[in-house]
């Protein structure tokens, strides 16, 4: 189990009692996003990274719909 942190305008949020390979997952998404693991981020950069996976997440839903569509049709 991991912990991780991130700090927003001054302020530390640690999550506790991750599972490895999610933890690792998240710091690669939160890094990749522009959200820095190791210094002080402003809130607009942590919303950018929430709408980036907003973003993905609305296109997997969409895809899964597509998905059952096509399969209700054969």
């Amino acid at each position: 189990m991991r912990e991780i942190a991130v700090t927003v305008n001054g302020t530390r949020y640690k999550a506790k009692k991750l599972d490895e390979a999610f933890a690792e997952f998240v710091e690669e998404d939160l890094r990749a996003a522009g959200v820095y693991l190791d210094r002080d981020n402003d809130a607009e950069r942590l919303f950018i990274a929430y709408l980036r996976l907003a973003s993905r997440w609305y296109n997997y839903e969409k895809e899964i719909g597509e998905i059952l569509d096509t399969i209700e049709k054969s």
